[in-house]
């Protein structure tokens, strides 16, 4: 199984996406966009601001698409779920190291996200993220639908909703 992953992840990055791969993250958000939401706003990690400039924003956007998009869903969904037959008990392992890397950051990168990372709130929301991206990916087998989600709810976040940058 394990000298399968590199091959995985090839496929992984290579398989584009279709209508019916869409569909099926659209319906993974119709459940955890509302409940990351509900998570956040309880824990007090989203306000409502205005849009940072422009060139701020383009600057953001080019940094998280990389960093933490498409770095984690490549290590969090294309390396350790298994592409042709996803086992739930990969999909669980996937979701909890995803939500420990995010205080073990905390522990070594520190501000401006150590608080937020540290939060039993957001790793709820962070949870419910990992668990919809390991879906996605388990349904799609594109590592691609993974990275969009995972890139525009960082971004609003960070860019609209008070997170920190």
């Amino acid at each position: 199984m394990i000298k399968r992953r590199p091959a995985d992840l090839i496929a992984a990055i290579r398989h584009v996406p279709g209508r019916a791969d869409w569909s099926r993250v659209a319906l993974e958000l119709c459940w955890a966009l509302p409940l990351m939401l509900l998570f956040a706003h309880a824990g007090g990690l989203v306000r409502l601001e205005g849009a940072p400039d422009p060139i701020t924003l383009a600057g953001l956007a080019a940094t998280l698409l990389i960093v933490p998009a498409l770095g984690e869903e490549l290590l969090f969904r294309a390396l350790l779920i298994p592409r042709e037959r996803p086992r739930l008990r990969w999909l669980i392992v996937s979701v909890a190291l995803f939500v420990l890397w995010h205080p073990l950051q905390a522990l070594t990168i520190g501000p401006p996200w150590a608080g937020a990372f540290l939060d039993p709130w957001f790793l709820a929301a962070v949870a419910v993220l990992g668990a919809a991206l390991a879906h996605i990916y388990a349904a799609t087998r594109s590592i691609w639908p993974c990275v969009v989600v995972h890139w525009l709810v960082v971004l609003v976040w960070k860019a609209f909703l008070g997170g920190p940058f």
